[in-house]
């Protein structure tokens, strides 16, 4: 990492005479107004009802039983009229003496969704206009000791958007640019539209004499093995001239520094120096630990402690690397010295009401992809900012952050009160998380610049307007973006817009891209094989799949139970999906018999298809040195891309990618008429191991087997055996056998991949048992599956979706027990009842 010169011209301690004392030394007073009691109507409405801060309209009627489950059925329809009403918060809260005598109060809004008239005591203070903002407010001149009345008063963006376009010199295609809020609230093609209104984040109060600290930045100034260094730059506010004192203590080491400083009225920077000796690094997810470092700080005034703060990081550098070649350029990341291919997926708001996900949710999220061996999430453009948890959690189990700033598939006002706006929210949202050691990268946007370059956006202005309207875009996103960036977060890379290459077109050059040949553009599976269609980095590209059925019966009636009922066509938000599905399940299966079936053969097909995906760009490193899938969650019980239902229930797609992404992969594949098995590490230092290959019939017979000691290269992919088709299967028949690859290092199995020679609809399966059985464990129950003959992609659920099964879809051969264990927090008193086994030769 190159280093940054910094100048802080407070930094170092200037005695001077005339420095104003402070005799009214107090802390600073936090007052969390979130927990007051809150009521809530619609505008002109006197029908007074009960609100929860941090929440949203539609929830709270939700709570008060005015309205049904937005997700249940249809209900999405009936509920559009919340969204275009106006809505009145209001609270009433009391100001201890304690409080009101501080010399500086604020009001302090940490997310108002989205258009806000804010009165205090009946007096206006504050006209929001940006769901991704911070406001405070000097509320001291409102304020009085006893009650106070808080009243904040939303205005549906519905209204506004139309106004703003129709005044516009140049009108955009979609009216919800104009508002400041996630674009998925408007409708996406996995999520319905719901366009919420409320106070979305805590309401606090603040109080505080003489000098407080706004913003600690733990800065890197060098890191080497034997030492880190690092500045901790302090923002603290002044409301006079004054000497104080800021001390901080890294709280690993017990290393402790202070320094005096002389502060002038206003905003002003301070700095104290840390080394760091024998530093520990922070590493991805599986290449090692995650280690942060908490830094505690205090400011004195007259030796009394008046405020703290606390900030973690974690150690590690961190480079975009695009080298020249000759192809174009690569793109890949480089941790701590080290190139690391990504694996991951994107990632959307994990509900259309925010204040749903509660910290287990995230948890459960964040460790859905860390149990699938992740080290890269992308937050993806048309969503959030996301809450500190997110990142938080990242940090914690080393996954890697691509964050996109919030701008998606459009083009974008370009208004100095547009663009100031977002100025200010792009700076706040920097400052904000730039301590996380999980951020890797700033995107400007999600698409705009490929929409604007290969989907015919240009198409509906005259040549001057069109000029006009990229013109904005190059304000926003090639001046304001990256100088905010250069300020306040010089050392991480700025990308403008993701993807710079899209499809129907060799994307294999340079950049990142978002495939969508297959889905889209209705190309086979096999296209993702293609050496022009594997990107330097490819950050889109995906399948859709249906929940599986206990997931669907939490938001369907029986009668609902087929695809082209209302219900499920309400549940599925893509305009050609099912029929897109059908067109690939035809291809590739036998079309299923029944509803159940279709939803079971949609995640195998969904499975199939991205693994083929993932294979091929893990077989290219390094020439591709990253694989993001859409999409990893869900919003909204829906037909999506996700491999995680929304009911956090694992489609077949997740278990999938557990295996596939793990740091050593052995990927069959048949190129140019050759069985060529590659083995590919993900690891930092060479092994030593064996490469299994065995062919079974569907009898469990052992056909042929070939093993071979490997050396495996840190780092790599290569092709470790080679052999023709025909000589390898030695004249047997190809749709009743299964080749199991296996990667064995020092006594543990380290990877193993199944490979067929035809489609999943040729393939021989015969009906035949299938039987476990169950021994109680710790946490739930071990089961042991056995079979007579060959069973593929054995699925197990239950009735009410309970539980959790650490192996499933998997692979019966005859003789080979497979084990899983159902993770349960109950007793199950009939437990062969209980678990539904179910396997492809059932769906048709």
């Amino acid at each position: 990492m190159k280093k940054t010169i910094l100048t802080f011209p407070l930094i170092i301690l200037i005695f001077a005479l005339g420095i104003t004392s402070c005799n009214n030394t107090k802390e600073k007073k936090m007052v969390d107004l979130s927990k007051a009691e809150w009521t809530f109507h619609e505008k002109g409405s006197d029908k007074t009802l009960l609100a929860k801060v941090p929440g949203c309209v539609q929830m709270d009627l939700l709570a008060n039983g005015e309205i049904p489950d937005p997700y249940y059925r249809t209900n999405e329809d009936s509920l559009q009229w919340i969204g275009e009403k106006d809505w009145v918060y209001r609270t009433e809260f009391s100001v201890e003496p304690e409080i009101l005598e501080r010399e500086n109060l604020e009001l302090v809004f940490k997310g108002l969704d989205t258009y806000a008239d804010v009165y205090l005591n009946n007096a206006p203070m504050l006209k929001a206009d940006n769901f991704f903002r911070e406001w405070r407010v000097n509320a001291k001149p409102l304020l009085k000791e006893g009650k106070n009345t808080l009243e904040i008063r939303f205005t549906s963006p519905v209204g506004i958007d139309k106004e703003k376009k129709e005044k516009s010199k140049i009108p955009l295609e979609y009216e919800n640019v104009y508002t400041r809020k996630p674009a998925y609230h408007f409708g996406w093609d996995w999520g319905p539209i719901y366009i919420t209104q409320g106070i979305w984040q805590p309401v606090l109060l603040e109080g505080w004499n003489n000098a407080r600290l706004r913003n600690l930045w733990i800065y890197q100034d060098n890191l080497t093995d034997e030492k880190a260094d690092l500045t901790l730059l302090f923002e603290v506010e002044a409301d006079k001239d004054m000497e104080v004192e800021i001390s901080a203590v890294c709280e690993n080491t017990g290393q402790r520094k202070q320094n005096t400083f002389r502060l002038q009225k206003g905003t002003n920077k301070a700095g104290l120096f840390f080394t760091i000796d024998n530093p520990k690094r922070w590493w991805t997810n599986g290449l090692g630990e995650s280690y942060l470092y908490t830094f505690k700080a205090e400011l004195k005034i007259g030796g009394k402690t008046v405020d703290t703060i606390t900030e973690r990081t974690g150690l590690r550098t961190i480079k975009l690397v695009q080298k020249p070649d000759s192809l174009g350029k690569s793109f890949y990341f480089e941790v701590n010295g080290v190139p690391v291919f990504m694996k991951g997926a994107n990632y959307i708001p994990q509900d259309m009401f925010l204040n749903r996900p509660t910290v287990e949710t995230y948890k459960r999220t964040i460790k859905n992809a860390v149990d699938a061996n992740m080290n890269m999430l992308r937050v993806w453009g048309g969503g959030f900012y996301e809450k500190d948890i997110f990142y938080d959690l990242c940090d914690e189990n080393g996954l890697l952050v691509w964050q996109d700033f919030m701008y998606a598939c459009a083009m974008y006002p370009g208004d100095e009160h547009f663009l100031n706006n977002v100025k200010e929210e792009a700076i706040q949202q920097v400052k904000r998380l730039r301590n996380h050691p999980s951020v890797a990268l700033w995107c400007g946007n999600n698409e705009n610049y490929i929409g604007w370059r290969d989907w015919g956006w240009t198409r509906q202005y005259s040549k001057e307007d069109s000029a006009r309207v990229w013109h904005d875009y190059e304000k926003l996103f090639e001046n304001i973006l990256p100088e905010v960036i250069r300020k306040y977060d010089p050392e991480r890379f700025y990308w403008p817009s993701s993807p710079l290459l899209g499809w129907g077109y060799p994307v294999n050059s340079e950049g990142d891209v978002h495939y969508w040949g297959i889905w889209h553009g209705k190309e086979p599976f096999e296209a993702f094989k293609k050496p022009e269609n594997i990107g330097r980095f490819m950050s889109e590209y995906g399948f859709q799949s249906l929940p599986e059925m206990s997931s669907v019966k939490k938001f369907t009636l029986p009668e609902d139970w087929d695809i082209h009922s209302k219900v499920m066509l309400t549940h599925q938000k893509h305009r050609i999906g099912y029929p897109v599905i059908d067109k690939y399940m035809k291809w590739y299966y036998r079309f299923p018999k029944d509803f159940q079936g279709y939803l079971y053969v949609s995640q195998v097909l969904q499975s199939f298809g991205i693994d083929m995906g993932i294979e091929a760009h893990r077989r290219a490193m390094h020439h591709c040195m990253g694989t993001l899938y859409w999409q990893l969650n869900d919003c909204y019980p829906v037909a999506s891309w996700s491999s995680v239902d929304y009911y956090d229930k694992w489609k077949a797609l997740h278990y999938r990618v557990r295996d596939i992404y793990k740091n050593i992969l052995v990927s069959p594949v048949i190129e140019k008429g050759k069985l060529n098995v590659y083995v590919v590490s993900d690891e930092l230092e060479p092994r030593t191991a064996t490469l299994g290959l065995v062919l079974y019939d569907f009898n469990g017979k052992l056909l042929k087997e070939n093993k071979k000691q490997i050396e495996i290269t840190p780092g790599s992919s290569k092709i470790y055996f080679s052999e023709s088709i025909n000589q390898f299967t030695g004249g047997h028949s190809k749709n009743d056998v299964i080749l199991v690859a296996k990667v064995i290092g020092d006594n543990e199995q380290l990877a193993e991949n199944h490979f067929f020679f035809v489609y999943p609809k040729d393939l021989k399966l015969k009906k035949g048992k299938i039987s476990f059985t169950s021994k109680k464990v710790e946490n739930g129950y071990e089961l042991t599956f056995t079979g007579d003959t060959f069973a593929k992609e054995v699925f197990l659920s239950t009735d009410d979706g309970k539980g959790f099964f650490t192996n499933n879809f998997f692979d019966l051969i005859p003789g080979q027990p497979v084990k899983t264990v159902f993770q349960i927090d109950e007793d199950i008193p009939d437990i062969a009842e209980t678990v539904k086994v179910y396997s492809l030769v059932d769906s048709y």
